[in-house]
């Protein structure tokens, strides 16, 4: 397994495994092109097993439309220095437990860091399981916790897997400045 800079070519490749382990928004070849700022993959042969991806923060009061009040001090901090938005990790299920996940936010964090001066994460806390995933391999990277917000998801009006219907997942929310 090797991880690497994304290519377009493995584009179509990255949608299928964001909607089978990641559903969130319907992806597609174009929208996984449209992500931009940094993108990793991890491939196993030719089959895209892991991604990670993430974008500059331009403008906090339009990418983070919602809870007004609790996102005050986040957008505070976006202005203060030029910040790194995470909106993707996912490692294929039958793949975890390899060092994808740490190998992806690892390449990820050192070009950021090249870039930016702040790194935010948001986590997907899924109401079934009431946990995150990649919590505490964030934390392991120098992440902290900044604020939890309770279903932090609903006001985007998506369909979840995890509520079986339009989600109401919590947000817990990482940062990291360097």
């Amino acid at each position: 397994m090797q991880v690497k800079l994304f290519e377009a070519r493995y584009a179509q490749k990255v949608a299928t495994l964001l909607n089978n382990y990641l559903p969130f928004e319907e992806e597609n070849e174009i929208t996984v092109l449209q992500a931009g700022g940094i993108q990793y993959i991890c491939v196993d042969g030719e089959e895209v097993v892991g991604y990670i991806a993430g974008y500059l923060i331009k403008d906090a009061r339009n990418e983070f439309p919602y809870f007004e009040q609790e996102l005050t001090q986040l957008r505070s901090v976006t202005t203060e220095k030029a910040t790194f938005y995470t909106s993707h990790l996912v490692v294929n299920p039958n793949y975890r437990g390899q060092g994808i996940g740490r190998a992806l936010v690892e390449a990820y964090d050192k070009a950021v860091k090249e870039q930016a001066g702040a790194v935010i994460s948001v986590g997907w806390v899924k109401s079934d399981t009431n946990s995150w995933d990649a919590e505490k391999l964030f934390a392991t990277m120098g992440l902290s916790r900044f604020m939890y917000i309770g279903e932090y998801f609903k006001p985007y009006d998506v369909y979840c897997p995890s509520c079986d219907g339009r989600c109401v997942c919590d947000a817990d929310i990482y940062y990291k400045a360097y």
